[in-house]
């Protein structure tokens, strides 16, 4: 029951993680759009959340959205902690550098209009992660006043 309460924050958590990351490199890479040689970087996450939310076995309840994860322990009188908590320890942002492409004469790689684009759909994800977390809390929220 309690996996139920506290389902999809770790998971949410590290996918923000993750765009959060992604956000900041579009970032430098619109900044260096003007300099000479730069190469592009890119953040990748999502292989790794994938793996560790399949090797727990959760994606077999349902879909990513309905994912049931394990909280953290923190202090040896919690409950038990599930393999996706563990699993979940593992992944981290990865930072690419894109050097099999090259646009001007320059030798940069950088498209603004492309990182403009990966920017707007990094900042939809990351807010629809942030909903997601809030509307998780917030129906917490709701039942602990109603066990008051």
């Amino acid at each position: 029951m309690l996996d139920s309460l506290f389902g999809n924050v770790n998971v949410i958590a590290k996918a923000m993680h993750g765009l959060g990351a992604r956000q900041r490199v579009i970032g430098e890479n619109i900044a260096n759009v003007d300099t000479p040689r730069y190469k592009r970087m890119e953040v990748a996450y999502e292989q790794q959340l994938r793996a560790a939310i399949k090797a727990d076995g959760s994606s077999a309840r349902g879909s990513e959205s309905e994912i049931d994860l394990p909280m953290q322990v923190t202090n040896g009188r919690h409950f038990s902690v599930g393999p996706l908590a563990e699993g979940l320890d593992g992944v981290h942002a990865t930072l690419n550098q894109v050097t099999d492409e090259t646009y001007r004469v320059d030798g940069n790689n950088v498209d603004v209009d492309a990182e403009m684009a990966k920017l707007a759909e990094t900042n939809l994800r990351y807010n629809t992660m942030a909903t997601l977390a809030r509307n998780k809390f917030d129906g917490l929220k709701s039942m602990l006043r109603e066990i008051r």
